[in-house]
């Protein structure tokens, strides 16, 4: 290359006598030591790479034959095609003994693929200052943090030199060129890479914050913005080239496949983002088809990009993005879940990031520089604004539907609180509907119990009356019947209507109220008052009725005791047809049994135990089904146990066991 180098040397030589003689010269830039320089489109003349040789490019650069438009020469190169900047530039230190100045020439072009930077001196040798491509290995000194700079170069008082300048465009053609002192090349580097930390650790703190507070809230949608933003930032890094740099800085084939699948796949995440924010906020469901077939589309185009040049996938990439930056602004619009302040905000930031994002894509796409904006910065501006936007208005929207259900528990409480208040009203009605209930069952129950223990002693009462009323008049007989048959239709009707009001209610809980503690007395008292009771009415059906005297002492109140055993004797007398009725006391050691036994029809232990329950009698019964119910009943109050054993055809057999308090 030194040599190449050396043999333009002479042809430089001629160039620059040759300057002299031309009419209109090409401008000189002249170089303040203190005062950094931008170079204009109007100071460097152009020329599309067709091939020349450095000798050449510099006779027509001195004849004044390349153009002074950057524009009109980006226009008839294609991308990916090089052309030529070159300026000629000379120190204005006068000659008074001073050292020479160093300088740098830095780029902040956006999207550059190659870069060759050459200065050519009068009577010197030809300089290679920078040989960049991003097609081959990273090489780190050609950088200052994001700029390109190439190596220093010293130009003494008054000397003069050619900078040829060969440039490959990327996305945008544009032309940003500085001469500047190495300390300040330093400085601005320094300030840069501060001004880069602060922006990459900001954006990626708030992105840790808003995806912790998405998780906190369950929210899908947010989480996923979380991760989309943190791709875009990842974008934004590889345009700034640290991807080159600190992944695969060895493999530069890698580098541009690698920026256009990490663009398609934010397009492509961003498509489905936007459906899945659509089923969360409600709205839109007319726009899940199209956006899940742009979703595939730019699936399709990751493929595509190992199988299509550069300069037809880059075009094809930018256009997604844009389209999908529009369907954000549609999704946004569409949301209907959000509260008052979440809504205008989250639709001001889609239609920023779409006004932005759009504009600086559509300028790439038309490789316009835009009247010579920063395209980096511009992406990093616009990339901040939609970040903390998105993240702003989902917060807010997520507040908003956090506070909306809140609000809506709250008020499910105050129903629910309600309805339990209500609830527990009607418990304590109920309560206490029952608690009336049960006294007015105990209350019927106890009159029917009283109705039906009269019903016996008021049987047998008219069959000794009128036995004994025989040879009385026939009007006082007839009198007396009148009245028997009263009584008893009385205590019919009470019994028939208790046991239509209340099948089912006879219950120990619903027993009369036990009679307080009495003194011994004789057991044979009960039992002869009870043989009393039904004589005539065993005498009637021609049946023996025997009591079998004891002198047991109990305790039993005597009025429950004697309704017990009238209604044993009373059914005793009343199922047995023939042959008599026994009662007597069987002695044990701690208790007595006092035994009821007839010679009747007798009855399986599955019917005794039916007859037992209160208003169940027997098919050929005539009576209400009570008696054994009051007996079991009264039993169980004052502490005794009634049993009772049958068998069909061998009669039954009744016992109460009572205990004992000694003897009479």
């Amino acid at each position: 290359m030194r040599t190449v180098l050396t043999f333009f040397l002479g042809c430089s030589m001629v160039l620059f006598a040759a300057l002299g003689a031309r009419a209109e010269p090409p401008p000189v830039l002249q170089l303040d030591p203190d005062v950094a320089v931008h170079i204009a489109d109007g100071q460097m003349r152009f020329a599309p790479d067709m091939g020349d040789t450095l000798s050449d490019l510099a006779q027509r650069f001195s004849d004044g034959a390349l153009s002074a438009s950057f524009a009109e020469t980006a226009a008839q190169v294609q991308p990916y095609q090089p052309l030529w900047a070159l300026v000629e530039v000379q120190s204005s230190v006068p000659e008074d003994g001073r050292p020479p100045a160093d300088w740098v020439l830095a780029s902040d072009i956006h999207g550059l693929v190659a870069m060759d930077v050459i200065l050519i001196r009068l009577g010197a040798e030809t300089e290679q200052l920078l040989s960049h491509d991003i097609r081959r290995p990273f090489v780190a000194r050609d950088y200052a943090v994001t700029r390109l700079v190439g190596a220093p170069f010293d130009l003494r008082p008054q000397e003069r030199a050619l900078l040829m300048v060969r440039l490959v465009h990327g996305a945008a053609e544009a032309l940003d060129f500085s001469l500047e002192r190495g300390e300040a090349v330093r400085a601005k580097a320094f300030f840069s890479g501060l001004s880069l930390a602060a922006f990459y650790a900001f954006l990626l703190s708030c992105l840790i914050i808003f995806a912790v507070f998405s998780a906190m809230m369950r929210d899908r949608v947010g989480l996923a913005y979380a991760g989309l933003l943190t791709l875009g930032l990842l974008f934004v890094a590889y345009l700034d080239n640290f991807l080159f740099r600190w992944l695969y800085p060895a493999h530069p084939a890698v580098h541009l496949p690698f920026g256009l699948v990490l663009l398609l796949a934010i397009t492509a995440i961003g498509f489905a983002i936007a459906a899945l924010s659509l089923r969360r906020f409600g709205g839109g469901e007319q726009f899940l088809r199209p956006i899940t077939l742009l979703m595939g589309l730019s699936l399709l185009g990751i493929g595509a990009v190992f199988v299509q040049p550069p300069e037809v996938m880059a075009p094809a990439a930018y256009l997604l993005v844009t389209v999908m930056l529009a369907t954000q602004v549609v999704a946004a619009f569409q949301w209907q879940a959000l509260g008052d302040l979440s809504r205008p905000l989250s639709r001001g930031v889609a239609l920023i990031a779409l006004i932005g994002l759009g504009g600086i894509l559509a300028l790439s796409i038309a490789r316009s520089q835009a009247g010579g904006l920063s395209i980096p910065w511009a992406i990093k501006g616009t990339y901040a604004m939609l970040a903390i936007g998105i993240m702003a208005s989902l917060s807010a929207a997520l507040i908003d539907l956090r506070r909306a259900h809140t609000a809506s528990l709250a008020r499910e409480m105050t129903a629910v609180r309600k309805e339990a208040e209500t609830a527990l009203d009607l418990l304590e009605a109920e309560r206490n509907h029952a608690r009336m209930r049960d006294l007015a069952n105990q209350r019927r129950l106890q009159m029917a119990g009283i109705s039906h223990d009269i019903r016996q002693p008021l049987g047998a009462l008219r069959l000794s009356i009128e036995g004994m009323s025989r040879d009385a008049p026939a009007a006082m007989q007839a009198h007396l019947r009148e009245a028997f048959d009263y009584l008893q239709t009385l205590t019919r009707d009470q019994l028939d209507d208790a046991r239509a009001e209340a099948e089912d209610e006879m219950a120990p809980d619903n027993a009369p109220d036990a009679e307080a503690p009495t003194e011994p007395y004789a057991l044979s008292l009960v039992m002869e008052a009870v043989g009393q009771m039904f004589s005539d009415e065993a005498k009637a059906k021609g049946l023996r009725l025997r009591i079998v005297p004891s002198t047991v002492l109990v305790t039993v109140p005597p009025l429950h005791l004697m309704r017990i055993l009238s209604n044993l004797v009373s059914n005793a007398v009343k199922y047995t047809a023939q042959g008599g009725v026994l009662v007597g006391v069987r002695r044990r050691p701690d208790h007595v049994l006092v035994q009821v036994l007839d010679t009747g029809p007798g009855m399986t232990q599955s019917e005794l135990a039916r007859h037992m329950q209160a208003w169940s009698s027997g098919a050929e019964s005539s009576g209400h089904g009570l008696g054994l119910a009051i007996c079991l009943q009264l039993a169980a109050q004052n502490g005794l146990e009634l049993t009772g054993t049958s068998q069909p055809g061998a009669g039954t057999v009744f016992a109460l066991r009572i205990p004992t308090r000694g003897e009479a």
